[in-house]
């Protein structure tokens, strides 16, 4: 196909003779089909000769920008930062919620994979390296290697203090075995010690850990365990334990505690932070009735020989055998998990504590509530009266009489409390359908609802059943125009298991994040108390 000046000219698609075919259900004859591939022949040429000029110019593009790019590396900006700079920078990388974990996917290693430079300034900073994470799992495959890397890990962070966490998935599992060998090498750094999270893996291990481990600094230590095996009631004996910050989860805390009170040659001075914990979220629901409490008198004795106490988390089966009064000046935090349906016997060791430093007082109910007794309510308001700081507060409320109830209990709290969390009563029973009645909620919590003397939050934590986004929102845009201290908002709210309806969309926050407003909201799907055609399979 040539133009008028002799130069070819590209074939042009509009001037196809078939185009009165083209996108119909024509069949073409064997003579129609000579001619149509006739008629195509200088097309694909054309569209040849254009893919390797294409690629021809990609490489070329390529070559230019690999060009340009290594020059411009020369001039930018991170290569002129200064090392002080950076180290601070990769410090800021860090994880906060839990320690480091020995993975290239996250920082500290993530950013010694970067350059040579990057790599050499990390390794010179000793605070990238003062926490670790090890999963026994993870230490299985080259045992050696792992042992090697820790080493080297742990001796960058000289001279910080270690936060070391280890943990084990399988608690039944092989993976035990190679629990003493990842000890061994950690007890290599144990002068320098100062947190201990031991998770899910053998008590004789961790208590074999005295024989050959001296942690002079260790003041902060966890220990998770699901057995009540052999040795599990000499955990709180452990040396490790003479720290400050004491936190024990397990199926049966009450034994921990019953052994060490039956010793008088324990001593509970040093204790300022202790946490006897059941089981986290982890656990089946079957084994619920299997956790143990510390009964009332347990407690009230435990508070007694922690006088330096100024926090505590418990699970306590309420009672009624309390006949002297006692004081915990130090206790600031107060946790309770109660295992009754109602909280019958709180007035009764709230009668008998005199903690004038409590600003922080938790009331966990795992079994559900269809009322909250008068007898629970004087209770609180005896609390309010004989510890007037509490500042942070939570309870879990029934479903009926939730305004009357709530006005009545704010009331005595208001002067000092500014963190306020409120949700069902029955954590453990995640099946059940009553909920606080949000509507009723939000009107009495509102600055033009139903006033509160004195009631000014800071921040407000809400578990309901699901509402709809208009009902929050016009409360939040309320403490907005108002222009209260409220400054933290978050919100779970639970929906109805359907198969058929999508799950709610994630609303946005943003309108109130720039307001200066924390704002979080959780759409949890409530799963189905009866059986369905699906189950056992839906999950898979």
């Amino acid at each position: 196909m040539k133009s008028t000046n002799g130069v070819r000219a590209e074939p042009v698609v509009s001037e196809s003779p078939f185009n009165e075919l083209l996108h119909t259900n024509h069949v073409p004859t064997d003579a129609g089909i000579a001619q149509i591939r006739g008629h195509l022949a200088p097309h694909e040429a054309e569209l040849a000769r254009l893919d390797a000029l294409i690629r021809d110019l990609s490489a070329k593009r390529e070559r230019t920008k690999h060009y340009i790019d290594a020059h411009k590396a020369l001039i930018s900006h991170p290569r002129r930062l200064p090392p002080e700079l950076l180290q601070k920078i990769f410090v800021e990388c860090l994880p906060t919620a839990h320690n480091a974990v020995m993975s290239v996917a996250a920082a500290p290693l993530l950013l010694g994979h970067i350059c040579s430079r990057w790599r050499a300034i990390a390794f010179a900073t000793p605070k990238m390296w003062d926490s670790l994470h090890i999963s026994v799992e993870n230490y299985i495959n080259h045992p050696k290697n792992k042992s090697a890397a820790i080493v080297d890990w742990l001796t960058r962070s000289a001279p910080f203090p270690l936060s070391l966490s280890i943990s084990c998935r399988d608690p039944l599992g092989h993976a035990h075995s190679y629990c003493t060998t990842a000890l061994r090498v950690l007890s290599k750094f144990s002068a320098r010690w100062t947190s201990l999270q031991y998770i899910n893996l053998p008590i004789q291990s961790f208590l074999q850990l005295e024989e050959t481990v001296d942690a002079p600094l260790l003041r902060d230590v966890h220990v998770a365990c699901r057995s009540s095996g052999a040795g599990h009631h000499h955990i709180l004996g452990s040396k490790f334990f003479s720290g400050t910050k004491v936190s024990v989860t397990s199926l049966d805390p009450a034994s921990l505690v019953l052994k060490r009170l039956q010793d008088p040659s324990y001593r509970w001075e040093h204790l300022t932070d202790l946490t006897l914990d059941r089981l986290g979220p982890e656990q089946d629901w079957d084994d619920y009735n299997t956790y143990k409490y510390l009964d009332y008198e347990t407690v009230y004795r435990l508070l007694e020989c922690c006088t330096n106490l100024r926090s505590l988390m418990v699970p306590i089966e309420l009672g009624e055998n309390l006949t002297q009064t006692l004081e915990v000046p130090a206790l600031e935090s107060l946790t309770l998990t109660v295992a009754g349906s109602e909280c019958e016997g709180l007035e009764e060791l709230v009668d008998h504590l005199v903690m004038p430093k409590l600003t922080k007082f938790h009331l966990i109910n795992l079994e559900f509530l269809d009322y909250i007794s008068p007898a629970t309510v004087e209770s609180l308001e005896l609390l309010a009266e004989n510890s007037p700081l509490i500042s942070d507060l939570r309870l879990h409320l029934p479903h009926d009489d939730t305004v009357d109830t709530l006005h009545t209990v704010l009331a005595n709290f208001s002067p000092h409390l500014q963190k306020l969390s409120l949700g069902l009563a029955g954590e453990a029973y995640p099946y059940v359908s009553k909920y606080l009645k949000a509507d009723e909620l939000f009107q009495n919590l509102a600055p033009d609802g139903v006033v509160i003397p004195g009631l000014d939050l800071t921040e407000l934590s809400l578990d309901l059943e699901y509402v709809p986004d208009a009902l929050w929102t016009e409360f939040l845009w309320k403490h907005i125009n108002h222009h209260t201290k409220l400054r933290k908002f978050h919100l779970k709210l639970w929906s109805p298991h359907c198969r058929d309806v999508p799950p709610p969309v994630a609303p946005d926050v943003d309108p109130f994040l720039t307001r200066g407003l924390d704002v979080s909201v959780k759409n949890c799907i409530r799963p189905p108390f009866d059986g369905s055609p699906w189950q056992g399979i839906e999950d898979r």
